[in-house]
This record gives structure tokens, sequence and C-alpha cells, in this order.
């Protein structure tokens, strides 16, 4: 008898069970990411009473799951293995595996990869959507393989999570697109080189802005070093990137309001690359930016697009339709929303 069918036995006979597992799951997940946690801090955050609280603690505590500090509560080893297992088990238990078929239906996708819960309201969960997604990339990583990845905090996130590798020949990392005006730790040229790192593989560096005006473009294109940079980008053929809502990009990149203004009228949702996608996937405003093209994107054999969050379902459906061949990684709150769209 599989897995699958036993939950779905003892979700029928013990339904108190699943509770209980469930409401323990999402102790574990808030101390995993805030400890140590005091009880009060962990009961209002999970709007349990205290009582109920120091209740579970204990029991969490006897089987070995818990350290009980002065300064609040810890995950021991045994409880942050445990942890990730009751994360693998909810796979089944939420039936991901049918929500991963229905969405890859609806936008007609290669894959798609739907980790459980909401990484907009816990770490734990946008954690877990890095971890998935690097399991994919370093499962499509091969000898000779040419590697974009694009800036941001989900790219960041998804090669913290990555493991370590060795003996691959002839990998190149490379940043897929120019900064942005925003923090060091979550621009592409940062995050391709930690990937690299971690990859035990060479990199490149692509050392221009990602918002400069066409004069200002065409002139640092000339560059040796950066026309070399941009000539290997063309040769991608695995490429790693986030997907992101119109407006909210258009903010990151300190646009003009005559960008704005066009987002308004044309009611645009999704921005991928610096191009702009209304509701029905058309790109109706590209930005001057660096880096991959729409073009070269539509020729890369392998992408893994990773997005969540209730700002990017729409963005996710909309840039689905301009092009379906990619693998997307998301999670389960934006993946119920992108099916109800």
């Amino acid at each position: 008898m599989d897995l699958n069918k036993i939950l779905n036995i003892q979700k029928r006979i013990v339904p108190e069970t699943i509770e209980l597992l469930i409401k323990r799951y999402e102790i574990l997940k808030i101390i995993s990411t805030e400890q140590p946690i005091g009880r009060r801090a962990l009961s209002t955050k999970l709007g349990l009473s205290e009582r109920t609280m120091r209740t579970e603690v204990d029991k969490l505590k006897e089987i070995n799951l818990l350290n009980i500090l002065s300064s609040g509560v810890e995950l021991t080893e045994e409880g942050i293995n445990m942890l990730s297992e009751i994360q693998e088990t909810f796979y089944y238990i939420r039936n991901l595996s049918e929500i991963e078929l229905k969405l890859k239906e609806k936008l007609n996708l290669k894959r798609v990869a739907v980790v459980a819960g909401d990484s907009e309201k816990d770490n734990y969960t946008f954690n877990e959507l890095g971890k998935k997604s690097a399991e994919i990339v370093l499962d499509l990583i091969k000898n000779d393989t040419v590697l974009g990845i694009t800036g941001g905090t989900t790219m960041a996130c998804v090669v913290n999570q990555m493991k370590r590798k060795k003996g691959i020949r002839n990998l190149l990392v490379l940043p897929a697109r120019g900064a942005l005006s925003e923090e060091l730790q979550i621009q592409a040229n940062t995050i391709a080189a930690s990937l690299a790192e971690k990859l035990n593989s060479e990199y490149k560096l692509l050392h221009i802005p990602d918002n400069l005006d066409s004069k200002e473009l065409n002139a640092l294109k000339n560059n040796k070093i950066i026309s070399d940079v941009l000539s290997d980008i063309k040769k991608i053929n695995l490429l790693v990137f986030g997907l992101g809502n119109a407006y909210e990009m258009a903010v990151r990149r300190k646009a003009e309001k005559s960008v704005f203004k066009i987002i308004e009228q044309e009611q645009l949702i999704a921005d991928a690359f610096g191009y702009y996608f209304d509701h029905e996937g058309n790109m109706k405003l590209q930005m001057n930016t660096v880096g991959i093209t729409l073009e070269s994107f539509n020729e890369i054999k392998n992408c893994v697009g990773v997005a969540a969050g209730s700002t990017k379902a729409e963005a996710i459906y909309a840039f689905s339709k301009f092009n379906n061949n990619f693998i997307l990684v998301t999670d389960e709150a934006t993946a119920s929303k992108i099916l109800n769209l």
C-alpha cells in the first residue's frame, strides 16, 4: 500500500491525528525561523492559548524535538530533521501532486513543482521553495553547461539552499542580467559568483547597471570585457530566473513616471528580464536593460522559473501565455491563486 493511500485512510478514520500533525508542524516551522523564541510569542504567532502552547512545547520536548532554554525554545538536531521529513509528507497530505498536475495543464508548462505553505507568511516555506528549486537545477546541470541566473531575493534563496557539487566539467556560471540599484547580496553578479563557488565552477560578471539610457548602454556594450560576457550570455543553455509584478519591478528599477503611466494604461502585470507583459502575455514595454533577451530566452533548452507570492500569481499566469517552455517552482498558496484566476 502506498503512502498516499495510507494517509487518505488516516484522514477518514482518525482525522484528528492529521490536525495534530499540522498544528505541531506549524509550531516547529515557526521555531525553526525565529529560534530561540519564547512560548508567549509563539502562542501569539500561531493564535493558540498559552496553556495549549505550553502543553505542545512540553510534548515536543519529551520526544526530543525541542530544547527549552532560558532565552526560549529551539529545535534539536532531531527536530530539524523531523521538520524536513514532515514537509515531504505534506506533499501527500495536501495532495500537492494533484495541484501540480492541474497547474501544469492550466499553464501548459513543461513541469510544475509546488511546495507546501505560503512563502509570504513564513520564511520556512520560502526556504523550502529555494531548496526545491536548487534540487531541480542541480539535476539539470550536466557537463558543458552555461548556467545563467537572474537577481533578487528568490534567486539568492535558491543559491543559499543549493548543495555543493563537484566534478562537473566545463561549467560556466553567468549573471543573466545587469545590476539593479539594490542590495549587493541580491544582485545577479553576487548570486552568480556565490553559485559558482558552490558548484566549484568558473564564472564571469557583468559589470554594468541594468537601467541605463540607450546611449550609455550602447557605449558600454563596446567594452571588450562586457561584450565578451554578453556573447557568453547568448550561449546560456540552463537559465534560472524569477518573475515579478510589473509595478513592483518598476519601483525596484527606479523607473521614470512615464513607465508607471504605461503600466497603468496598458494594464501590464508581469516583468521578466526588463520586459513587461499584459494579462494575455503580450510584451508591451521594454526597458533599457542588458543581458538575456526574449529572443535568446525562447531558444534556451532548460529554463527554471521560481516565483511565489500573491502579487506574482497573475505575473506567472501572464508570462506563461508568452512562453510556456519552462519549469515552474512555486508554493501552495500561489498555485491555488493561479488555479482560481
